[in-house]
């Protein structure tokens, strides 16, 4: 998918000036510093944290706001956002935006890039779009019972955040249709964007979901107060597993680390290897009735607990690896899960989820990674008695 203007333009300008705040945030702020709106921020303030961030990856365009804002935009007020004196901001600014931006330079560099901000919106306000030459797959016993509950702007702001969402794939109970196919050569759409709860007066991305036709059509059709509140389950768990993908994402693992999860498989186990110990650590962390994380983490310090913990000191020695800081990264990540709600095998699987995407390698690696952090207490608290 090519990239949106918007998403460009917001993603260099996030490597000065975003600091710690979260995409969604950044986004919105970047909107405020534009738009002088004389009957106060209300439009921006109330837009939904997953459009807004939306917006940042370029999963879907800024046509809708644009429409709503582009009669009072304000550039001087953007540009004294934007304003800095540090020399190598403004050269990075400038050599950043050299191709947006001709003739930008040390002095006209806050015009240039507020100008070329307005226009974008301007741009998105006013692009007729084009209607995709993509087929809506209906399956043909469906093709005169499904009614339309969504508008096509409403598929079109939401849908591809949703499909996103939903990794491609129905998430209705049995279901694992693929939202989008190859139709002829071309991408085909297979879904549809379904209220959850027709009951609920506005449209809100929490009681929105991409089901693929057929579930759509038997759900509208038919939907009892159980099967919206199993969908709005199903809803919360997509959104769940979204945001800990996210907000794990933004910790960057130390680079030595791949040489740890290199030499695992490679371990020997040690001869006089007790499988009945109960390692002390593990059991003050773990619920007791989460037995199947406490056997599968129990296995792990085992067998790996010692060789690791050799691969660490050995790397950090040879400045391969930095331990203390990679105890750190470990910690903030499981924090962060921690503060989303998330039970210790969902922490569990979204901390292998986050090394595992992080270096490549071998996920029961991984695995035992984590369980060495959990016997290290850098993953999970011990639980009160």
């Amino acid at each position: 998918m090519a990239k949106t203007e918007f998403e460009v333009f917001a993603q260099k300008l996030a490597t000065y000036f975003q600091g710690t705040l979260s995409p969604e945030e950044f986004t919105r702020t970047l909107f405020k510093k534009i738009y002088l709106n004389p009957n106060g921020d209300t439009l921006l303030h109330d837009m939904e944290p997953r459009t807004l961030r939306g917006y940042f990856y370029g999963e879907h365009n800024i046509t809708t706001l644009a429409k709503k804002i582009n009669k009072d935009l304000d550039s001087q007020y953007f540009e004294e956002f934007i304003d800095t004196e540090t020399d190598d901001t403004i050269k990075g600014l400038c050599d950043a935006f050299a191709d947006e931006c001709p003739g930008i330079d040390n002095e006209n560099f806050k015009t240039k890039i507020a100008e070329r901000f307005k226009e974008i919106i301007c741009n998105a306000a006013t692009t007729k779009r084009k209607r995709k030459k993509t087929t809506e797959l209906v399956p043909q016993s469906q093709e005169t019972t499904v009614v339309a509950t969504i508008s096509p702007s409403i598929k079109e702001q939401y849908g591809a955040l949703l499909v996103a969402e939903e990794r491609s794939v129905c998430p209705n109970d049995g279901c694992s249709t693929p939202l989008f196919v190859n139709v002829g050569g071309q991408l085909g759409a297979n879904y549809e964007v379904t209220f959850i709860d027709p009951s609920v007066p506005e449209t809100r991305m929490e009681n929105l979901i991409a089901l693929c036709p057929a579930c759509h059509s038997k759900y509208i059709t038919g939907r009892t107060d159980e099967q919206v509140q199993r969908l709005l389950h199903i809803k919360k768990s997509l959104v769940d597993d979204y945001e800990a993908k996210e907000t794990v994402s933004m910790q960057k693992v130390e680079d030595g680390i791949r040489k740890v999860l290199e030499k695992i498989p490679k371990m020997q186990a040690p001869a006089n290897i007790d499988l009945n110990y109960n390692p002390v650590t593990l059991r003050q962390k773990i619920a007791t009735d989460n037995l199947m994380l406490y056997l599968k983490a129990k296995t792990n310090v085992n067998v790996y607990y010692s060789a690791v913990q050799d691969a660490f000191t050995e790397l950090n020695a040879e400045r391969i690896l930095r331990y203390k800081p990679f105890c750190l990264q470990v910690r903030m990540t499981y924090m962060n899960l921690s503060d989303m709600g998330l039970s210790q095998d969902e922490i569990f699987e979204k901390m292998v989820d986050w090394l595992q995407d992080a270096t490549h390698e071998d996920r029961s690696s991984c695995e035992v990674i984590i369980s060495y952090f959990i016997q290290k207490c850098e993953v999970f608290d011990t639980i009160a008695e």
